[in-house]
């Protein structure tokens, strides 16, 4: 399976075409801004545990009154096509496509458009990061949600997110009751929660801070497994946090027949 490296005076990356996944972005003279659990599997079905998985067209447990077969869609599941590659010392773009017909068979794509498209682009520098993805509906309306889960390296221990001051969010640990945000938010054990808006967010850990932005999102879900049996062994829970931007739940994207929804995610160093 092909994983794409990316290199210049700018730094590193490597893109992953099985699920369309950013697995490491590495600015010239730092660190990797990206966290891979070491039992991420490059296996065609399932999902990478790390970098920024790509979720579509659900996230989570979906919409409506079925049942989803796995997590998290299915474009993360089935090789991306590389349609282009441009790299120099000033950084790096990648263009990947994924069509219904690439994931046509895996549990779930039954119920979307046989023509439902997927555009990928990731460009890099020493300084930002961005992943966008472009979902395109010729024929049918459809319902989606659509999400970037970045998986960030940090000491979760000592990791806070300001920028969610004031915004309501639901808890699916708490039967997914509303709530207020009412201070900084400061990851402690497990969390999981959905927010009701996507505004420019920092974390910080003390040692780094990563300024995230988007276009095209309308939630904002954190994410960390704790000591909970989760997608990743327990020892690593407290090497990373999620911080996902998307449109989820109530907040899920109605694309309408012809037309597209394009979803970007941008990291800072």
């Amino acid at each position: 399976m092909t994983i794409h490296e990316l290199s210049g005076a700018w730094g590193t990356a490597r893109v992953a075409e099985l699920g369309g996944c950013v697995l490491s972005w590495r600015p010239a003279g730092g660190e990797d801004v990206l966290f891979v659990s070491r039992t991420a599997e490059l296996t065609p079905g399932t999902m990478w545990h790390g970098g920024i998985p790509v979720c579509a067209p659900w996230f989570g447990a979906g919409q409506g009154d079925w049942e989803v077969p796995h997590v998290h869609g299915l474009v993360a599941r089935v090789p991306w096509h590389t349609q282009s590659v441009e790299q120099d010392d000033d950084g790096a773009r990648l263009v990947m496509t994924l069509s219904s017909a690439d994931v046509d068979g895996v549990p779930g794509a039954q119920r979307y458009p046989d023509d439902l498209a997927y555009v990928l682009e990731v460009d890099v520098t020493a300084a930002a990061l961005t992943v966008a993805l472009t979902v395109s509906s010729p024929s049918r309306d459809v319902g989606v949600d659509l999400a970037f889960h970045p998986y960030l390296a940090v000491d979760a221990t000592r990791t806070t997110l300001t920028g969610l001051e004031g915004i309501t969010f639901q808890d699916p640990l708490n039967g997914w009751a509303p709530s207020v945000e009412d201070e900084v938010f400061a990851f402690d054990g497990l969390v999981d929660r959905v927010y009701a808006a996507a505004p420019p967010l920092f974390v910080s850990d003390g040692a780094r801070t990563r300024r995230l932005t988007n276009d095209g999102a309308t939630s904002t879900v954190i994410w960390n497994p704790g000591e909970a049996d989760a997608e990743v062994p327990a020892d690593e829970a407290e090497d990373f946090v999620c911080v996902e931007f998307g449109n989820v739940r109530s907040r899920a994207v109605e694309i309408p027949a012809g037309g597209e929804h394009r979803l970007s995610l941008t990291i800072e160093v």
